[in-house]
């Protein structure tokens, strides 16, 4: 009976421990709530100062000794002294005979040039006390760096002695060295390095020629492809020259950009191609350039690019014509035809930026105000982005590339790196690197909100900001017996971004990336699957996104095209393409409706060119409805470029060629 009774108390205590348990694994699981960290989004750099100058500014400087003192000069001759302290007032003023005067302050800041086409004149800052002039001159002109001598160019390069400003003798002419006499034209630019030991010199034919500036002797000659040479600048750590200039492109078109080369081995560095470059300076310590750009569909603005592989790193939201950098680097001045100087605070974020590689995909947490973050956020987005990278990779082996994958930023602790960016901030950060920016936001957040706020901030800033490896070619019309072609502009490609919305339980990683496809420039609105053809996987084999630390220097490449009727529909698209930097691909779009509601680009074909620096590609497009089309391609440095183009049909009277 005892017995019994132990047994039946063991089943009842079993039942119910086994009740227990069924208990509380019935019951809905509390989430886990660990720690949310989130990341400071670089911000943009900041105007400090705003000086409004009147009328269209020509040129600008800063003292080198006094970083409050801001010179600027308008086309007019009109030259202003500014004093940052006090940005509503002149503080000096100087009249100059010449119309699109350049100035410069001297090293020790107590000299200020003014020169013009007409003539140069040299005052004292202190006492606006004019001390004397050359006759005739042009408005480049350079200090040695301990300010005893004076470079100035008017067909020919010559030296003076300034250190008593008011007895100017002139000390040398640099001519050619005999031995590589050619017709250089007239000398347009000048420039003496850092440490005194060369002056350079570039010509209207695009020639740059090196001396000695202690012996005078020759030391070299350097090629560019510009008609005429805007700027030429020594980087202050005496390891860069930098060019800038004009080329004409087929009639009447100008394309402006830099040409960079390693001193004093004076090898090629590489170009950067990102606008119609006025002019540009160098930081103090040579890590960075800022190339400004006047035209707002032509460029960037001002860019701020790394001197080491000529990476974006910032980019100042301004048109200006001339720019200049305070001793210190941490301001930079720059003048536009708005008639306004402004001041740029650089702050320490911005500088750390050349340390921070690009082409990247960077994540941010999209928070409306007065919401709170959900929980556990950081770690489903980092679980989304690590299934989506895996997906890339397993694609790219299964069509024999290997592994490649995309790289996504990370903590110190190796977790995915999450920016938050809140809905009154998405204005004043700085998402202009050449990254991606993948915007995750909550299912219950307001989407129409977020769409109005975000992907303005993404997808429609001024178009300078979008620019990057963008040069503008000419428009050609090529006429034959069958079609007018007509070429409109080759164009590149920077950082993009897309928002991502998350359902119930998290985010769809298939969905991400599916979105990434186009923002990895591999298809254009293309409505596909998340995976991928044969075409993209080769496309993406370069991609500046699969293969780190590639340069961002990139040589300019020309794209040709004719059109060739073969039958009643079909026709023959000939792609001539020519990049020093060697042809990875290219691949062909036309433009397809979609339930006649809109348009989308539809890959028509690809070829592969393994590095070739010059081919000739045949597409067949058999569809005569077909009337306009996108060559795209990459070279093998990732670099990509896209020519629009439209095909007109034969007119009864046969247009010129322009």
């Amino acid at each position: 009976m005892k017995t019994k009774i132990i047994f039946a108390s063991f089943i009842v205590v079993v039942i119910a421990a086994v009740g227990v348990v069924v208990f509380f694994v019935s019951q809905p699981q509390q989430e886990e709530l660990l720690p949310q960290t989130f990341a400071e989004l670089p911000e943009k750099p900041k105007i400090m100062d705003e000086f409004h100058h009147g009328h269209w500014i020509n040129s600008v400087a800063i003292s080198p000794t006094d970083s409050s003192l801001i010179a600027s000069a308008d086309l007019d001759g009109t030259v202003n002294l500014w004093d940052k302290t006090n940005p509503q007032k002149i503080f000096r003023f100087f009249h100059h005979p010449g119309k699109m005067p350049s100035i410069g302050f001297s090293p020790n800041g107590k000299l200020l040039v003014i020169a013009s086409y007409k003539t140069l004149i040299i005052w004292d800052v202190a006492s606006e006390t004019r001390l004397n002039s050359i006759e005739p001159s042009s408005n480049n002109f350079t200090f040695s760096p301990d300010g005893h001598q004076l470079a100035t160019v008017r067909n020919e390069v010559k030296l003076w002695d300034i250190r008593n400003p008011k007895k100017i003798t002139q000390i040398a002419t640099l001519p050619f060295d005999e031995a590589h006499q050619v017709k250089a034209g007239w000398a347009c630019a000048v420039d003496i390095s850092p440490d005194g030991k060369w002056i350079a010199a570039g010509y209207s034919n695009g020639t740059i020629n090196v001396w000695g500036l202690g012996n005078k002797q020759f030391v070299i000659t350097l090629e560019t492809p510009f008609y005429d040479m805007d700027h030429l600048k020594f980087s202050p750590n005496n390891k860069y020259m930098v060019a800038g200039g004009r080329n004409l492109e087929g009639h009447d078109n100008l394309v402006e950009w830099c040409i960079m080369w390693e001193v004093p081995s004076w090898q090629h560095k590489g170009e950067v191609l990102r606008g119609d470059v006025e002019n540009s300076v160098f930081s103090p310590d040579g890590k960075m350039c800022v190339s400004v750009n006047n035209w707002a569909h032509l460029g960037r603005g001002a860019e701020i690019w790394s001197t080491a592989n000529g990476a974006p790193i910032a980019s100042l939201q301004t048109e200006a014509t001339d720019v200049s950098f305070s001793q210190d680097g941490t301001l930079i001045v720059t003048g536009g035809k708005d008639g306004y100087v402004r001041v740029w605070n650089i702050t320490q974020s911005q500088l750390d930026l050349t340390k921070v590689r690009n082409d990247v995909v960077r994540l941010i947490y999209y928070l409306p105000t007065d919401k709170e973050h959900s929980p556990n956020i950081t770690q489903k987005i980092d679980l989304t982005i690590r299934k989506v990278q895996k997906h890339y990779a397993d694609e790219m082996e299964r069509h024999g590339f290997g592994r490649k994958t995309f790289t996504f930023e990370t903590d110190e602790n190796g977790k995915a790196k999450i920016y938050r960016m809140n809905e009154n901030q998405v204005e004043i950060h700085d998402l202009q690197l050449n990254d991606i920016w993948l915007v995750f936001v909550d299912e219950k957040n307001d989407s129409h909100l977020i769409d109005s706020m975000v992907k303005r901030h993404l997808s429609t800033a001024p178009s300078y900001l979008h620019f990057d490896n963008t040069f503008m070619f000419t428009t050609r019309r090529k006429g034959n017996d069958n079609d007018k072609v007509w070429m409109r502009n080759i164009k590149g490609f920077t950082g993009d971004g897309i928002i991502i919305y998350g359902k119930k339980n998290g985010f769809d990683w298939k969905l991400t990336a599916y979105s990434l496809k186009p923002l990895f420039k591999v298809l254009d609105d293309q409505h596909s699957l998340h995976k991928l053809e044969r075409c993209e996987a080769e496309w993406l084999d370069r991609s500046r996104f699969f293969n780190p630390n590639q340069p961002f220097f990139d040589k300019r490449p020309e794209i040709k095209m004719d059109v060739q009727k073969t039958g009643t529909d079909s026709r023959i698209f000939k792609f001539t393409v020519t990049d020093e930097d060697g042809i990875h691909q290219l691949l062909l779009f036309v433009p397809e409706e979609i339930k006649r509601k809109y348009h989308v680009n539809k890959l028509q074909g690809c070829q592969a060119l393994n590095g070739k620096k010059k081919a000739t590609v045949e597409f067949e497009i058999s569809n005569p409805e077909i009337k306009k089309g996108e060559i795209r391609m990459m070279d093998m440095h990732g670099n990509i470029a896209s020519r629009e183009f439209k095909i007109r049909a034969k007119a009864s009277e046969p247009e010129k060629e322009q």
